[in-house]
């Protein structure tokens, strides 16, 4: 029995969840008639095999490329690398463009594909309209409208976490106990009374990042000396840090790590090892 038409999905490590949600929705759509190769997908890379041999056979073999464009993957080497390989066998390429990549903004060569955004179902349905050519057959009629929605709700917290993730990381290294803080009280007004300038100091600027962002509002007010030696000998002050939704929602769910440190999420902000 000849094997089913192979569509190669390239993202990067921190936008593997997008990547999961097409190639769920692809292969219910069209009746696993057709496979998807997703690198962060166990059934794609099976236990005991060698992750590059694996990806490696996937752009040898796939008919098509789905790549995830944004703003954080498009400087990846990997995806370069694979958009490359695909561009080099002259398969059909669509760069998913999504939480704030444009198709019009795509870099040389990527904007002389025909790119998509990914949370527009009319444009989604192209891309299954593709698939549907590579197999012969009619377009399924799947609900595009539902996919969209849930990449526009992985865009709406994604996109916050990316401005939010190195300042919080900054701040977890220098003062871990006011991320703690921050997680408890939420979207109210977080005020530590008599926290020591230079604490202070050493957070400011993740803060006026996040700041910057729209992601929170803070201050700091200088209220007193403390004489005498210690760890919180010098000035002191006030503190008001007032979060905003957004961000609350990263902290107590992309940042769960920080509770015993930056964890999970520095890995994602990193250039991960594989990807």
């Amino acid at each position: 029995m000849p094997d089913k038409p192979l569509i190669f999905i390239s993202h990067i490590a921190e936008e593997a969840e997008l990547a999961q949600l097409f190639k769920a929705a692809i292969e219910k759509s069209f009746l696993n008639l057709v496979d998807v190769f997703v690198s962060s997908d166990s059934s794609s890379i099976g236990a005991g095999s060698n992750w590059l041999d694996r990806i490696t056979h996937g752009l040898r073999t796939s008919v098509a490329m789905l790549i995830f464009c944004s703003p954080e993957s498009i400087g990846r080497p990997w995806i370069n690398f694979e958009a490359g390989a695909g561009w080099a066998r002259k398969i059909e390429i669509v760069p998913m463009c999504h939480s704030g990549q444009r198709p019009v903004d795509l870099p040389l060569p990527m904007n002389l594909l025909q790119g998509i955004e990914a949370h527009n179902p009319a444009q989604i349905k192209n891309v299954f309209k593709l698939i549907a050519n590579k197999l012969n057959s009619d377009v399924p009629s799947a609900d595009m409208k539902s996919l969209s929605d849930a990449v526009a709700e992985f865009e709406s917290t994604y996109s916050v976490e990316m401005k939010a993730a190195i300042p919080l990381i900054t701040i977890q290294k220098n003062w871990p106990e006011l991320i703690q803080e921050m997680k408890r009280i939420g979207p109210t007004m977080l005020v530590a009374q008599g926290a020591p300038e230079w604490r202070v100091t050493l957070v400011r600027a993740p803060l006026e990042s996040l700041q910057s962002a729209g992601l929170l509002k803070y201050s700091f007010v200088a209220t007193g000396m403390s004489l005498g030696g210690g760890p919180n000998t010098g000035m002191s002050g006030t503190l008001a840090i007032e979060s905003t939704p957004d961000l609350c929602r990263v902290l107590q769910s992309r940042c769960a790590a920080l509770k015993s440190g930056p964890g999970d999420l520095l890995r994602r902000t990193d250039a991960v090892a594989q990807r």
